[in-house]
């Protein structure tokens, strides 16, 4: 595919999802629940962030800072990741919903993938353990750290909503050099083309942030019920290359089962 990033589109909208997201599931891109093999486990392994023995070593991206808020400015890449897959790690890592997981390796990772392009066929699960093995956590509530609001999608306290519309200001972030745009949903040519691309800034959300909205889906710290299982909705936000301009929106409230991978949905990490 071309080395361009797949780059978003200056747009408003009502609150929830509209029908882009109804089309872009008709032709959703290759997904899966749950996932096969038993890697990345051992009794006695890994149980503390990285940088602590048997824990690895510690990925470096950049973050942003502001209004509170500490974020990722890109989106995890398949580099950073390799970094945990490289770790073997205790049972007891797992958090509450996840004990169903049996290893962490994304739906059809190769060691020759790009290091720097964003990860993705990742499930909640996965997301969450890198996070807290990096030092930090999903994006979730901005005063505790923890879980952000399920009733509440727009929550001032939600970490990820408030840096992707700086603070509630704007809806959806613009690309730097808007004449590179091409529509996510109405427009786009054969889907088989579209895939997750570099990063590329956006202005609109906190100033230094990349691919808030488009490139891919960001799985966040907010499920219809604390524990759960493989079932339980989680939230994802941002849109991806399959996406429609109502999905692109920083308010966009999509919900998928907790253990769903798709190889258009990746996440970032908060603190």
């Amino acid at each position: 595919m071309s080395a361009l990033a797949l780059l978003v589109c200056a747009c408003e909208g009502g609150e929830g999802e509209g029908a882009s997201e109804a089309a872009e599931e008709a032709e959703s891109e290759e997904s899966e629940v749950g996932e096969e093999g038993t890697d990345g486990f051992e009794p006695g392994g890994c149980m503390d962030a990285c940088g602590t023995p048997n824990c690895g070593e510690c990925p470096m991206p950049a973050q942003v800072e502001d209004q509170g808020i500490r974020i990722d400015a890109y989106e995890v890449d398949n580099g950073q990741y390799a970094a945990m897959l490289a770790v073997d790690f205790d049972l007891s890592v797992l958090p509450a919903g996840c004990e169903w997981k049996q290893g962490f390796v994304p739906m059809g990772w190769t060691e020759e993938l790009d290091p720097a392009l964003p990860v993705v066929g990742v499930d909640w699960c996965d997301a969450m353990v890198f996070c807290t093995w990096a030092g930090k956590q999903l994006c979730g509530s901005i005063t505790s750290g923890g879980e952000a609001s399920w009733d509440d999608a727009l929550s001032p306290d939600d970490a990820w909503y408030m840096a992707c519309s700086a603070g509630a200001r704007r809806p959806t972030p613009t690309p730097s050099n808007s004449i590179q745009v091409r529509a996510m949903g109405t427009g786009r040519e054969s889907t088989s083309s579209w895939r997750a691309g570099p990063s590329r800034p956006a202005k609109g959300g906190m100033t230094g942030l990349f691919d808030m909205s488009g490139n891919v889906w960001e799985w966040t710290y907010a499920c219809a019920e604390a524990g759960g299982d493989g079932e339980t909705m989680c939230r994802r936000r941002g849109g991806s290359y399959f996406s429609g301009e109502d999905s692109l929106r920083c308010a966009v409230d999509s919900e998928r089962p907790r253990a769903e991978r798709s190889d258009s949905v990746g996440f970032r990490c908060c603190g």
